[in-house]
């Protein structure tokens, strides 16, 4: 009996644990929330927002459509691998409510990116020049689509991309991973912006289930509501 119960009690913590879940299962919108963000205290004369868009976006939005064949996808997505993308729209804000969009050229000129370890190790993230002909291809294809979704801000909004590697085999941004992006713009008065989006993305997980029935964010170590010790 006491057998049993271990059995059973092992069999539970294991259903709770930390789970990715299957790419079809991914949320496209809670996917997209957790990665866009607005920086603070720009005020009433500046708006600065950024979208980092790492590929599980491009397996969960390929694996959606039907009318895209297998090798289409997995050509698409390998031209993809190595890199994920930025999106950034920032603009000085009239008296009158008038936008004044930063090009893309001046946007990039004081842009900071850093990626911060779970060790607390910081790397800085570099934006690729030379791009692979195929992924200009389907950067051509894909922003305006990425740029409609936005809405009118999408028009003025520019597209980085980003080295996601440190060597062959690692993958230096990984939303299954603690971690951060600092990102760090400039206003035209020399002012600087900083915002940052975290890993892991909750997205990904499959739910862990704490006692009294809520979800559990995957960044918790602990339940908040009962301080009961959650499974990794």
């Amino acid at each position: 009996m006491k057998m049993l119960f271990v059995v059973a009690l092992m069999v539970v913590s294991y259903s709770f644990a930390a789970e990715k879940k299957p790419v079809i299962e991914i949320d496209e919108d809670v996917l997209t929330s957790e990665t866009q963000v607005s920086f603070k205290g720009t005020g009433d004369d500046h708006m600065a927002f950024v979208w980092w868009i790492p590929n599980e976006f491009w397996e969960k939005v390929l694996s959606s459509d039907p009318s895209i064949k297998e090798t289409e996808k997995n050509a698409m997505l390998n031209a993809m691998s190595g890199i994920s993308l930025l999106a950034v729209v920032q603009a000085n804000i009239s008296e009158l409510g008038a936008f004044e969009f930063f090009s893309k050229e001046e946007i990039e000129k004081d842009m900071k990116l850093v990626y911060i370890g779970a060790d607390g190790k910081k790397q800085n993230v570099s934006v690729v020049t030379k791009i692979d002909p195929t992924l200009e291809i389907l950067l051509g294809v894909f922003k305006p689509i990425l740029a409609a979704a936005m809405g009118n801000m999408g028009n003025s909004m520019h597209f980085y991309v980003l080295n996601d590697k440190v060597k062959s085999t690692n993958r230096l941004l990984n939303p299954y991973e603690k971690g951060k992006i600092d990102i760090q713009l400039t206003k035209k008065k020399n002012l600087f912006l900083n915002t940052t989006i975290e890993f892991p993305l909750n997205s990904l997980y499959v739910p862990r289930i704490c006692p009294n029935g809520k979800e559990a964010h995957i960044s918790w170590s602990y339940c908040p509501w009962t301080g009961k010790r959650l499974p990794e």
